[in-house]
């Protein structure tokens, strides 16, 4: 129901953004209240409409693996991996078959050249991505090998 979303689904993920959490990983599932056809990582209501606008999350949004079987029922790799950067995902986990990769990377690709997804739409992750990278790949002391090697007992 409404009243159970609104009370008991989504104070979690309010309190995360209001803590400043850094990434969402999307399920797989189907909620169909907020979206009965698309299972919320390829579901522009929840990604965008949800988390973006209404909860105002500004930080990474990444897919869970997209060759998980709960996707399979919905197209292949490649054609997940379109939908969820159309859904507003901004890294997509394909974790196993390199062939995945590479046939996301070339649909993706072509959408983007054919101007059916916005250019802006990739700019945008690549914004939060590097935000991510600013924020928690700081630069550190460098470490030398021999105290790494002398750490492990090598």
């Amino acid at each position: 129901s409404t009243e159970e979303l609104e009370t008991i689904n989504l104070p979690p993920f309010k309190a995360a953004i209001a803590a400043d959490v850094s990434a969402f990983m999307t399920s797989h599932a189907l909620y169909p209240l907020l979206d009965p056809e698309h299972p919320a990582t390829v579901s522009e209501n929840i990604l965008t409409v949800l988390l973006r606008q209404r909860l105002f999350f500004n930080g990474l949004i990444i897919t869970d693996d997209l060759e998980m079987g709960a996707m399979a029922a919905h197209g292949d790799v490649a054609s997940g991996a379109l939908a969820a950067l159309r859904a507003g995902s901004d890294i997509l986990l394909i974790c196993k078959d390199p062939q995945n990769v590479m046939a996301s990377f070339d649909l993706i690709r072509d959408r983007i050249l054919r101007s059916e997804i916005p250019l802006m739409r990739l700019i945008q992750a690549a914004e939060r991505i590097q935000n991510a990278k600013s924020r928690f790949l700081k630069r550190r002391t460098k470490i030398a090998m021999t105290r790494i090697k002398r750490y492990f007992k090598l």
